[in-house]
């Protein structure tokens, strides 16, 4: 086996336990928490890109509008997200994630990543110090493709108005 073939394999060993460890947490906190998939991802989309017009969520989540105003009435109820009136085109209803909403969003992440913490345990001082070099490396090309593939992608964008396009 090649050295190239080696680091393939081995980092998608890394990526599949961790994303098995992760997901699995990820289903439970969000099981308990009551919300449906494509609620999940609207409030994480809404989270990440910033406010959203309800036809790009519709888009987005591969459903209906009729499924959308559905799914988004119900965030509505719980207080997640608000629906307000574009000022640029009264026709455009822009969903924006509530304070409420977000803190949904990061109780979801902790919970995702509660378990990295219980990994850390395994290292010694020594192979924390040894490893941290390479992981910030991993996380900087990470980051790097993937503003490449969606430069908005990590960045909360606050000005609603910039967003009615998306």
């Amino acid at each position: 086996m090649s050295s190239e073939d080696k680091f393939l394999n081995t980092l998608r060993e890394w990526i599949e336990t961790s994303t098995h460890r992760s997901m699995h947490a990820f289903i439970r906190h969000n099981r308990e928490s009551k919300l449906s998939l494509s609620q999940v991802n609207t409030l994480f989309r809404l989270y990440h890109h910033g406010p959203s017009p309800v036809n790009a969520l519709a888009d987005h989540l591969g459903i209906t509008m009729a499924a959308v105003s559905q799914l988004l009435n119900q965030l509505i109820d719980t207080g997640y997200i608000h629906r307000s009136t574009s000022t640029k085109d009264r026709r455009v209803k822009l969903i924006t994630i509530t304070d409420q909403g977000a803190l949904a969003v990061e109780r979801s992440m902790q919970a995702r990543q509660a378990w990295i913490s219980e990994l850390a345990l395994f290292f010694t001082p020594l192979e924390k110090k040894q490893i941290l070099p390479y992981i910030e490396i991993l996380n900087n090309r990470t980051k790097e493709l993937m503003h490449k593939i969606d430069p908005k992608c990590g960045e909360k964008i606050g000005n609603a108005e910039n967003n009615e396009k998306a």
